[in-house]
């Protein structure tokens, strides 16, 4: 049903109120369940833009404040039996690492909420390490990212990313050994750490590739329990490619699920950019006071195009870098151009293409954070970040913000997804 701003709801006892936001909830009376935690009188939730949040009269009735506009109110609790079940299972010290699997949109994250929340009562704290660089909900897309929670969650993004490695793409089909990579050394940066309980929320690709990297994640960190909202053909497909000694726990997916559209998808990461950057500040540093882990032109090595292969280009400077060459052409290209000529793979990219680019900022081997690149020259780089601490490695990814961060891919390197 749709309500105007701020309506009391009275909830009896054993309802569920179902709110999407963008909401906030004020529980003036009674408490009630979220995702596993209690939330008594004096309470005040958010409901994220394109999210879901089920507020559960659990032992008693409530009554509750919203300021939003849509809602329902749903017999009996929104979590299922399955997943009590699970926690109950799962909650053991000697199950140290529990990875979650399932599709986009089968309820990964609330999951993984639930989870925290129940392991809480038995730990002083619980890391959660979120894999999905595109939907992030701990750190920035383009990243991996991992935190601690040690008080009862309403939603993951309250928890501070204290880890992260940049991936610096969105779709994990295209970086997806790289991906994994990143995965499992943060989870071994959490173990040494002394974090006893951890959760990994993966992303949703699903896809016969995508069961297949994720069975060799799962290979690569073995955890003691994997949780999977899989269903039909791609359970059995996963369930084959994994270490055949590996628990597996099936889980029903819950009915009450947010859909969200691409389109969503992307605002929400938009809606993460500007929020990430909001204070920011440019700082500009010498090319040599810093070390480029992937840039083409300043890491390759010179080369030439013959003639015949250079004809009708006004080339500034040629480099050859992982077996590519990378031609830097006079004037602006929108995007980059891939040409195969005189046996050879080409990358023709225009003057500034790196505008734009997000990228990882590190000391030393650690990311410290994420930031764009405003400006680069032979000389000089001016880069937009939040963080106030210094940095001396730049990593480029293959996403472009503008001034607004609407978000474009700009993928610089030839990939080949297998």
């Amino acid at each position: 049903m749709r309500r105007g701003i701020r309506q009391r709801v009275s909830l009896r006892i054993g309802k569920t109120l179902l709110v999407d936001g963008p909401a906030t909830v004020q529980v003036i009376e009674g408490m009630v369940n979220v995702m596993g935690a209690v939330f008594a009188e004096g309470s005040i939730l958010k409901v994220r833009r394109f999210r879901r949040m089920p507020f559960y009269a659990e032992h008693s009735d409530a009554g509750l404040l919203i300021d939003g506009k849509n809602y329902q109110i749903i017999e009996g609790s929104t979590i299922p039996v399955s997943w009590i079940d699970c926690a109950e299972k799962t909650a053991g010290d000697e199950a140290r690492l529990i990875a979650i699997v399932g599709g986009t949109d089968s309820g990964k994250t609330s999951l993984a909420t639930f989870l925290v929340n129940y392991y809480l009562n038995f730990q002083g704290e619980v890391g959660i390490v979120d894999g999905d660089p595109g939907q992030n909900d701990l750190g920035i897309p383009g990243t991996v990212s991992a935190g601690v929670a040690n008080k009862s969650l309403s939603d993951l993004c309250q928890v501070r990313p204290e880890v992260i490695e940049f991936i610096g793409l969105t779709a994990p089909e295209t970086v997806a050994g790289e991906l994994n990579e990143s995965i499992a050394k943060i989870i071994d940066r959490l173990v040494k750490r002394g974090v006893r309980k951890i959760v990994l929320n993966t992303d949703g690709w699903v896809s016969p590739k995508g069961l297949k990297h994720k069975a060799e994640l799962m290979n690569m960190i073995k955890p003691y329990f994997v949780v999977s909202l899989l269903g039909g053909e791609d359970s059995a497909s996963f369930a084959k490619e994994i270490n055949q000694n590996m628990k597996i726990i099936r889980v029903e997916a819950p009915l009450y699920v947010k859909k969200r559209s691409r389109a969503q998808r992307k605002l929400l990461r938009m809606l993460n950019y500007k929020r990430h950057f909001a204070k920011s500040r440019f700082v500009k540093m010498s090319v040599s006071e810093v070390r480029f882990v992937n840039h083409p032109f300043i890491n390759g090595e010179p080369t030439f195009l013959s003639e015949k292969v250079g004809e009708g280009l006004e080339i500034v400077e040629a480099k050859l870098y992982m077996e590519k060459t990378y031609v830097k052409t006079r004037g602006v290209l929108e995007e980059p151009v891939f040409i195969e000529a005189g046996g050879r793979s080409i990358v023709l990219l225009g003057e500034g293409w790196e505008r734009g680019l997000l990228v990882g900022l590190a000391r030393g081997d650690a990311f410290l954070g994420v930031g764009v690149i405003e400006s680069l020259t032979d000389k000089e780089i001016t880069v937009r970040t939040p963080l106030s601490s210094r940095f001396d490695s730049i990593k480029l990814g293959e996403i472009k913000l503008d001034p607004v961060f609407n978000e474009k891919s700009f993928s610089w390197k030839p990939r080949s997804i297998d």
